[in-house]
């Protein structure tokens, strides 16, 4: 039986708390940890790092003045760190720290709409059952989908081998044997070239390599019982560590492509370097994602799959130069083409505006408005959407509208219009039931059109 380990830490994005578990763990070796995962990142498409610097943006270790105890701050990275037994889990600011459950249950279903983002768990809610902890969701899904695909589809492939034989096997290496063989009297050292249909081969080693590293931190007990099945079905299979590499060079025999999912949930767990310490006992594992990025990719996402029969040409995160001398750039995340060729520039910001009644603003930062102004100019377009999330459970604000004219647009005005957007339910269906419309009244599309 796994030993019970302590509940998670959690903490949501910007928030300061009295780092509870010093006592556990060092929180040093924790933050060169983390320096590593940030410097090997390669779990996502990561051009939208505009963070060039070499220290972790994660988590901010510092010191209560008054109490002398040590706090940790989270970043913008949502996600978990599993480090020594410790399990932070960093939420949305869409929460409240008591919901984690909830929180990373939206992040599954945000996630699944992210294109450029490797995330290989969208079926997780509907196959698994919810587990309280994000990080044994994860493993609980590979161990039980794996367990049955190996134990149900055993996978065996030709592996290309060369190998020095008294008979031939395969082909003969010519230029081998003549260097290695003829050249020193060894006539009957034949190097053949063949493939043989095997059990033990890459693919299965590897799922063996992972499967064997989250053994040591799963903390459930049936997520253990299936990671032993799949261990014990994989008895024959040698076990050999596994990179990235390993994942990205694999080729599936096309009549295996129900282990595409399998190959790519290893590729997840590899990546980073979570998992490639050479200790199997290693305790050290970490999911994080900016939540910019993830709401980014979640609106692109659904406006691509529900909305893009509407449209002539959806260009998401579009990148340009702001002068005639390449020397500025801009980029807003997803340019609009409608039939009629009109734009519409849609940005997301992924804030929370809360605001007085009394703030002409709404919310709206004077720096995003300035921004906007000059993606409209450059796109040549009149149009401009500021996309806004609001917290779990809250009401969205009325549309509010700013309008930008000058002598030099021929007095043609920049209509830039703030929406609050509904981007959590209690299901994916029931977010899509309010988002969508909300999409559609602000993009104006006609009302009566199917999703």
């Amino acid at each position: 039986m796994k030993p019970v380990m302590e509940q998670p830490f959690n903490l949501v994005e910007n928030q300061t708390r009295t780092a509870d578990f010093v006592a556990r763990i060092s929180l040093s070796d924790l933050d060169q940890y983390l320096d590593e995962v940030w410097q090997s990142r390669v779990q996502f498409d990561y051009s939208f790092y505009r963070d060039v610097s070499t220290k972790q943006p994660f988590l901010t270790f510092g010191q209560d003045l008054k109490t002398g105890k040590s706090t940790v701050k989270a970043g913008k990275y949502v996600g978990f760190i599993q480090y020594e037994g410790v399990t932070i889990q960093i939420l949305p600011k869409l929460f409240q720290p008591e919901q984690a459950q909830l929180a990373f249950k939206h992040l599954i279903w945000w996630l699944s709409y992210c294109q450029r983002v490797r995330f290989p768990f969208s079926n997780l809610l509907g196959d698994v059952e919810l587990v309280e902890e994000f990080p044994e969701a994860l493993i609980s899904y590979f161990a039980q989908t794996t367990s049955r695909l190996v134990g149900s589809l055993p996978y065996s492939q030709y592996e290309e081998r060369t190998e020095t034989l008294p008979f031939l096997r395969g082909r003969l290496n010519v230029q081998q044997y003549l260097n290695t063989s003829i050249s020193q009297g060894n006539w009957h050292h034949l190097i053949c070239d063949y493939e043989p249909f095997l059990y033990n081969n890459r693919l299965n080693q590897i799922i063996k390599y992972v499967a064997r590293k989250l053994n040591s931190l799963c903390r459930t007990t049936e997520t253990h019982r299936f990671l032993e099945k799949l261990i014990f079905t994989l008895d024959e299979v040698d076990d050999l560590p596994a990179t990235v590499q390993d994942c990205d060079s694999l080729h599936l025999n096309r009549f295996y492509q129900e282990y595409e999912d399998c190959l790519a949930m290893c590729r997840f767990f590899l990546s980073d370097s979570y998992l490639t310490q050479p200790d199997i006992d290693q305790q050290q594992f970490c999911f994080l994602v900016p939540m910019d990025y993830v709401y980014e990719g979640f609106i692109t996402g659904v406006c691509q799959s529900h909305l893009g029969s509407q449209f002539q040409k959806i260009t998401p995160q579009a990148t340009e130069w702001l002068t005639e001398e390449e020397i500025f750039k801009i980029r807003n995340d997803i340019l609009l083409t409608y039939p009629d060729r009109s734009k519409i520039i849609v940005d997301t910001k992924y804030k929370i505006r809360n605001y007085l009644p009394s703030d002409k603003k709404t919310g709206v930062i004077q720096d995003d408005l300035y921004q906007m102004v000059s993606y409209a100019l450059r796109q040549n377009t009149q149009e401009v959407l500021l996309l806004y999330p609001i917290a779990h459970d809250q009401q969205p604000a009325l549309e509010q509208q700013f309008t930008v004219t000058s002598e030099l647009m021929a007095n043609k005005p920049i209509h830039i219009r703030a929406v609050d957007l509904t981007i959590t339910g209690k299901t994916k269906q029931a977010i899509l039931n309010q988002l969508l419309p909300q999409l559609t009244t602000a993009l104006k599309l006609p009302a009566d059109h199917e999703y």
